[in-house]
């Protein structure tokens, strides 16, 4: 036995089904279809997000090394100054020893000039006064004698202490 088919009331709800699942389906479409749009439309956004990032960077990396090179540019610039101020030091340094040195020949002469004096003084004292002057006068001329003797003592010191220092000076450099 075939079973009967009721296709008669049936049909409508077939019609129903049939016209809601294409309802569906086409609201499935249009859903889709925007969906597609919006990750193209996001998809674009995240493209040029990324190239505007990229531009960025490079932007900032070429700042950094503009700053980078300013920086290093300063640095040679003081070094070079620093160089230069210490050239000059030396300069003055080297000028200072050698007036030094000029002022310590300058008292040896003096000192040499006052010896000669104070030995053409003694040699005239014992030649034209020995016996003819009187014992005061003499007493006095022995006194600066002995007190010419005496700058000359502290003079070489002096001259000594100055080579000393001298010395220590140079040591220095």
């Amino acid at each position: 036995m075939t079973p009967l088919r009721d296709t008669g009331p049936r049909l409508p709800v077939e019609k129903k089904a049939s016209s809601r699942l294409k309802q569906i389906e086409k609201e499935y479409t249009q859903k889709l279809s925007r969906s597609s749009q919006i990750i193209a439309e996001l998809q674009t956004t995240i493209s040029s997000l990324k190239e505007e990032s990229s531009r960025q960077q490079l932007a900032a990396e070429r700042r950094l090394q503009d700053v980078i090179q300013k920086f290093e540019d300063e640095k040679k610039q003081l070094i070079r100054d620093n160089d230069r101020a210490i050239k000059a030091l030396q300069d003055e340094l080297e000028s200072r020893s050698n007036q030094v040195r000029s002022a310590e020949k300058k008292l040896q002469y003096k000192e040499l000039e006052s010896q000669e004096q104070i030995t053409y003084i003694r040699q005239e004292y014992e030649t034209k006064f020995k016996g003819l002057m009187p014992a005061s006068l003499r007493q006095e001329l022995e006194d600066t004698i002995s007190s010419l003797k005496s700058q000359v003592n502290f003079l070489q010191k002096r001259a000594s202490i100055l080579q000393e220092e001298l010395t220590a000076c140079q040591g220095r450099r």
